[in-house]
């Protein structure tokens, strides 16, 4: 079976926990001058505000993947775990 990105939304549950798993301190992402989580995020939960100059984040689509933990050149996470038992993302490829 061969999807895009866009299609595993079709394929994927989230059970959302109130407690984020990923922590980010926002205010080093001023200083960053590539954001590299924006445009690397295959779930979107990273977007800059320039006008704003400030960084959101929503775990709440999070795929878990571990690419903004890879690609942050700012170490801007205080915590980036996988999400408690019974929490997360839930793939079905049926």
């Amino acid at each position: 079976m061969k999807i895009n990105l866009d299609e595993i939304f079709d394929y994927t549950s989230f059970s959302v926990d109130r407690e984020a798993h990923i922590v980010l301190e926002s205010d080093q992402c001023t200083s960053c001058d590539q954001r590299a989580c924006v445009v690397c995020c295959p779930a979107r939960c990273y977007s800059w505000d320039e006008e704003a100059r400030k960084m959101t984040f929503v775990h709440d689509g999070c795929l878990e993947c571990g690419t903004c933990y890879v690609v942050c050149r700012k170490e801007a996470f205080s915590r980036w775990r996988y999400p408690r038992g019974g929490f997360g993302v839930s793939f079905r490829m049926t």
